[in-house]
């Protein structure tokens, strides 16, 4: 949420940013008023029965806090759409006149502009994700591995871990893993949560599976390529200092 009026940092006070000086962000109200944006208002009823408009806070999409192994925390504002072009015009899909879409186009830009100035006050960059932007195979793939990246496995530890070894060992040798999944599922049982223990296990990172290339477990899965997060880092990157 943001916030209509002067605000602390989003990380003050947070655990990782002990000790640090942040920048506080400026307030929705004021940078509406900078740029020439109507902000939005609410009516507030309050106890004595007095009412009275005031400004309703905007909804962002993401604010990840970032912190790099022997660096200081950062955020990082999400703003997230299914399309780039989505970015240029409110509602761009509905049918409307030439005026209302220049209308809708106008409203679109200052809103993402506002956005940008609230968090860039505070020393926070804005960024746009959209799906378009990702390749699709990743996308795919990031989709198969959320359905499993929570779920319990209610087997005994030692099992998993021997069981994530003899999967591991596939991997590295090129070999299928479906086939490991259905020996031990023979065995002991629930097969299920031993293909979910081996979507987890690319979930955390702990298979050095490629993500763009389709994950299929009965064929031999591609391990030569580059890390998503070095692909993507841009989406990740903190203001220029």
């Amino acid at each position: 949420m943001l916030s209509p009026i002067p605000h602390v940092h989003p990380l003050q006070g947070h655990p990782i940013a002990a000790g640090l000086e942040l920048l506080p962000v400026k307030g929705t109200s004021l940078v509406a008023e900078e740029i020439g944006l109507k902000h939005a208002t609410v009516v507030v009823t309050y106890g004595d029965g007095e009412r009275q408009r005031v400004p309703h806070p905007y909804l962002g999409d993401l604010l990840l806090y970032i912190q790099p192994q022997g660096s200081v925390p950062y955020a990082v504002n999400w703003t997230v759409k299914l399309s780039a072009m989505d970015f240029d015009e409110v509602a761009r899909g509905s049918l409307k006149s030439l005026a209302k879409q220049k209308v809708d186009r106008e409203k679109a830009c200052l809103r993402h502009t506002l956005e940008e100035i609230y968090y860039h006050s505070a020393g926070i960059r804005t960024v746009r994700v959209s799906r378009d932007l990702l390749n699709p195979v990743l996308v795919a793939n990031l989709d198969l591995l959320y359905g499993y990246h929570d779920r319990e496995i209610s087997l005994e530890s030692n099992l998993l871990e021997d069981f994530s070894h003899h999967i591991e060992d596939c991997v590295i040798h090129g070999r299928p893993v479906a086939s490991v999944a259905l020996m031990y599922g023979q065995r002991w049982g629930r097969r299920d949560l031993f293909l979910t223990k081996i979507y987890k296990d690319i979930w955390e990172r702990k298979l050095p599976v490629s993500l763009f290339d389709p994950i299929l477990i009965d064929h031999p899965l591609v391990t030569d390529a580059p890390d998503v997060l070095q692909v993507y880092s841009s989406l990740f990157a903190g203001l220029p200092e």
